[in-house]
């Protein structure tokens, strides 16, 4: 087997590693093993084949994600856990029976700030998480 045709498989798999969702990170990386399987055909040794792929990969990842954050930013509008924002969600009744937090089309486990009882469909204001559990207080 020829040297290309290994980058070539190597590109391949690191492209559809993409798909597993690596932000970016494999397919840049698979672009390296395109940019490197090509200096392979120009007949380059393998030291230089190496030095084009990390060449290559130091360039196309910052690159890539830099142009994936400008031109595909989250749409997400909440707050991270353990931000200081004012976040609301709605509860939901889980399939399980046990009461849910939606936000943003995610359940999160819910657990009541104070010792007052949650109720399906109302709206409730996140104090805080603690560890998965959203902490929540009735929203006034």
């Amino acid at each position: 087997m020829l040297a290309w045709h290994l980058w070539l498989i190597a590109a391949l798999v690191l492209l559809l590693a993409e798909l597993l969702g690596t932000g970016f990170f494999a397919f840049a990386m698979g672009l390296a093993a395109l940019v490197a399987m090509t200096t392979a055909l120009f007949g380059v040794g393998a030291t230089g084949q190496w030095f084009a792929f990390a060449l290559a990969a130091g360039v196309l990842a910052p690159l890539l994600k830099k142009v994936f954050r400008q031109f595909a930013p989250s749409r997400r509008q909440s707050g991270l856990a353990g931000e200081s924002r004012h976040q609301t969600g709605k509860l939901v009744r889980h399939h399980t029976g046990e009461l849910r937090l939606k936000l943003e089309g995610d359940l999160f486990m819910v657990r009541a700030q104070s010792d007052l009882e949650l109720k399906e469909g109302e709206e409730v204001e996140i104090v805080r998480f603690d560890g998965i559990t959203a902490i929540v207080k009735p929203r006034k």
